[in-house]
Order: C-alpha cells, then sequence, then structure tokens
C-alpha cells in the first residue's frame, strides 16, 4: 500500500509549525511527517551573509536554528496527540560546500533513507515548506487529486502569500497567479529531483494545477524571526527599512483597506510595488498564530 509522506526543510520556523502540524493532519493526513530542521550553508537564496555575528545570533550551534529546543518541545507534544503519524524531527547537515539553494532544498527533501524510510512507486510525497497552509474544507480536493495522480507526475497548487497580517497580499498576483508545487506521485528520482530543483524558479510546468488554495505566510514573522528574515535574505539596507516602513502601515490599514508600497523603490505602474487587501477566511488551525490574533 502507496504511503503518504509530508517532508518539510525548516529552519527557525517553530512559531508555525506548531500549527501547521494540525493542519497537515487534518488536510493530508499523512503517515509521515519529516521536519529537517537545518540552515541551508548560504542561506535559502544562496546568497545569505553567513558572518559569524549571523550564526551567534540566529543558531546554537552554527546549524541548529536559535529555537530548536522549542521545536523539539513541539514535535514531541504533537507526536503524543496524533499516534497515527509518526512525526520526525531531524537534525540536518548539508556539506559546507553547498552553496546552491535549490540542491539544499532537493537534499532535504530526499533524506528518505537516512530515516529508513523506503521510497516505492505510487507513495505520494509533498515536500512542502514550515510556513504553508491549507483550509480545512480542502482536505477531499487534495485527497481527491492525489488519488489522480499516476507516478511520475504530481500537482501545484495557487498561492497567496500573506503580508505582516491577515489581509494584505502582492497586488501583482491578482492578474498573476503564483503557483507552486504540492505533491508528487513518485516513479523515479529523475523526475523527483527535476521537480524539486525549482525550488527558486518556482516553475512548475510539469505538474497539473488542482483547485487549490495554499495560504503562504512567509511575511508573518513574530519578532527575532522577522529580523532573521531580513538578515537572510541579502537585500540592500534602503530595501529593507522601506519594506517595514511598508509593514507598518499595514497593521494600520485594515479599515481603510488602500493599498500601500511595500517596495517603494518601483515606480508606480509597476504593480510589484504595491501589496493590496484582501478577504479571505484563514485555516482555522493558523488563527492562533500572534499575526492572526493581534489583527483581527
Amino acid at each position: 500500500m502507496s504511503k503518504k509522506i509530508v517532508i518539510v526543510p525548516v529552519f527557525c520556523e517553530s512559531h508555525l509549525i506548531k500549527y501547521q502540524i494540525p493542519n497537515i493532519i487534518d488536510t493530508i493526513n499523512p503517515d509521515y511527517i519529516i521536519y529537517n530542521e537545518g540552515m541551508f550553508p548560504s542561506g535559502p537564496e544562496s546568497n545569505t551573509n553567513v558572518s559569524a555575528n549571523f550564526l551567534d545570533e540566529y543558531t546554537l550551534d552554527g546549524k541548529r536554528g536559535f529555537d530548536f529546543n522549542e521545536l523539539k518541545l513541539i514535535i514531541e507534544k504533537a507526536q503524543e496527540k496524533h499516534k497515527d503519524t509518526k512525526i520526525i524531527l531531524n537534525e540536518m547537515s548539508f556539506p559546507k560546500d553547498m552553496h546552491h539553494a535549490p540542491m539544499c532544498y532537493y537534499r532535504a527533501c530526499s533524506n528518505f533513507e537516512d530515516l529508513e524510510i523506503k521510497i516505492e512507486e505510487g507513495d505520494l510525497i509533498y515536500p512542502l515548506e514550515g510556513d504553508v497552509f491549507h483550509h480545512e474544507n480542502s482536505k477531499q480536493i487534495i485527497e481527491k487529486t492525489s488519488n489522480e495522480l499516476v507516478p511520475n507526475s504530481g500537482f501545484r497548487s495557487t498561492w497567496i502569500d500573506f503580508f505582516e497580517t491577515p489581509y494584505y497580499t502582492e497586488k501583482f498576483t491578482q492578474s498573476r497567479p503564483k503557483r507552486r508545487k504540492i505533491c508528487i506521485k513518485f516513479g523515479t528520482y529523475n523526475f523527483y529531483k527535476n521537480v524539486l530543483l525549482n525550488f527558486q524558479t518556482q516553475t512548475y510546468d510539469m505538474l497539473r494545477l488542482a483547485n487549490l488554495t495554499t495560504y503562504h505566510y512567509s511575511c508573518w514573522r513574530p519578532g527575532k524571526f522577522k529580523q532573521l528574515r531580513y538578515d537572510q535574505l541579502n537585500r540592500d539596507s534602503s530595501y529593507w527599512i522601506n519594506f517595514e516602513k511598508g509593514m507598518k502601515l499595514i497593521t494600520k490599514s485594515k479599515d481603510s483597506k488602500q493599498d500601500i508600497a511595500i517596495r517603494p523603490n518601483l515606480p508606480f505602474w509597476n504593480d510589484q510595488r504595491w501589496v493590496t487587501y484582501i478577504d479571505i477566511d484563514h485555516p482555522k488551525h493558523i488563527k492562533d498564530h500572534p499575526n492572526y490574533k493581534q489583527f483581527v
């Protein structure tokens, strides 16, 4: 009988994983959930300035995130509650010279043998990220679409990125939706690898498009987690100063519902400059997160 496996490379995402685990169980109901925790040597876009100060500030040992001990407790409590799903927290290591983020991502989504899990043709693999959720009403869509796959195929969904609150997303995605991978039915590692190496380009034309919305809380980062995101993504300092000004405006704009310039360096006509108001019901599991409770 085929297995369902969710596998997620993570680094400093305990504040979301706490809520993601029950969301995964309610929407996918997998046999395994694997969290491979560890920092990519050059960060998520291969260009982080991994200085001694960065490592001191954001890691426990140069590899594990500063929140790793909290994450261990979250996994232990989740395993006690959800006994029908095997939940694994693995301390992931990458070669120091592996500076290509897509290869790091693939490595952290394919280490099944290290965890004594035998992958077979027909297994359903969900290589996710630590900040994605699905609405609880999506369970039947996910199950039906997964069951329709054949080996060496998969499906993608439409992703909505949320900024600071439940109400704002990038304006350009209204006309050019983001569509990213969700599930692959295993056939060969060649196909699986080919899909996952699109980690940065996010082009998944080889996968069918499901009638599914993925909630991406990439910019829900309370406290120190937010500063880590800024320091991980190598941008000009003025970029983040202006970005943070936009984030503060977002927190004050629920009632006005006005568009906000999150990237004011771009011209007015460029819709990537703006975030726009959106009214959508969020998954029940995320509603205890501080970035939801604070603004609803």
